[in-house]
């Protein structure tokens, strides 16, 4: 990675929650399915997010919706073939267009070495280390790992969804695949937290994992959040006549969940609009620059 998220100045001296712009290339995904499967305008896209002001593209070829009420059936199956031939292309392109890092979304070894060798240059990892492949592959090539939680399949029903504590238990659960991933020669420095909210979470889980990021900030780990248009916006949010917001119109609850990221510590954030999204977090940040006091230590409010 050519430069560490929470490392990016917005004034040339403070750290800011860098940006990830989400790059679907999936003919199913839950919010932007289908509309950049096609290289032309997946560049497109690329383009338009990183003059937005995203700091990383994270390429994804093969959905991660998991089973249940909000999502139905859940993803469709990917052969690895599909994979790797829908996600290659583009960030091969990408690595010649832009200046940006890449990030390869996937669960798969063989995927992510293809991505790595084509130009990207961090591993997404939806799966929480569930390829001890995709997690040596990171230690052979010393990249920079996202490691995020989920249970099962991240099906969003029990017995996934029984926290005693929820922030202490994704921590602890986190930390364990974190030590199996050191064991395997990935130094701690290169691993990324991410709570994985909405996966293997109720609404009201996932909403406790975002006013308790500082459990996981408190690591030392850089922590990345993924809250962009997921279906706890829609539970928490509903319309004034009960039903509840499509992936599209949930643009101002996302920016809800990046402010209190932002607030609680994170390095960086996942979004699908990345232009609205910076806007949010700047002026967050800024509001507590300009009180004197930093929202990377973890700021509470009773």
């Amino acid at each position: 990675m050519q430069r560490h998220e929470g490392e990016i100045s917005t004034d040339g001296s403070a750290p800011r929650c860098a940006i990830w712009g989400t790059l679907n290339v999936t003919p199913d995904s839950f919010s932007d399915g289908g509309r950049f499967q096609d290289p032309t305008h997946a560049m497109a896209h690329a383009r338009r997010m990183a003059d937005e002001g995203a700091d990383v593209i994270d390429v994804g070829g093969a959905s991660s919706r998991p089973r249940g009420k909000l999502y139905g059936a859940g993803a469709s199956e990917v052969t690895l073939a599909d994979e790797i031939g829908r996600v290659v292309p583009v960030v091969a392109a990408l690595g010649d267009a832009l200046s940006l890092p890449i990030s390869v979304d996937t669960c798969r070894a063989e995927v992510a070495r293809a991505a790595l060798d084509a130009g990207a240059s961090i591993i997404n990892d939806v799966s929480m280390g569930a390829s001890e492949a995709l997690v040596a592959l990171a230690a052979e090539r010393q990249v920079d790992y996202v490691l995020m939680h989920t249970r099962g399949q991240g099906e969003v029903e029990s017995p996934n969804t029984r926290y005693a504590d929820v922030a202490l238990e994704v921590r602890d659960e986190l930390l364990t695949v974190v030590d199996r991933a050191v064991a395997l020669g990935l130094p701690r420095e290169r691993i990324v937290l991410d709570p994985g909210i909405g996966f293997a979470k109720t609404a009201a889980q996932s909403l406790e994992l975002l006013g308790r990021l500082d459990v996981l900030v408190a690591t030392g780990h850089r922590v990345l959040v993924g809250p962009s248009r997921k279906g706890f916006i829609a539970e928490t949010a509903s319309r004034p006549d009960g039903s509840r917001p499509s992936p599209s119109e949930r643009e101002f609850g996302t920016a809800a969940a990046v402010t209190a990221a932002v607030l609680q510590g994170a390095a960086a954030v996942r979004v699908h609009d990345v232009a609205a999204m910076r806007q949010a977090l700047l002026v967050a940040q800024g509001i507590f620059s300009a009180s004197g006091r930093s929202a990377r230590g973890g700021v509470h409010v009773d």
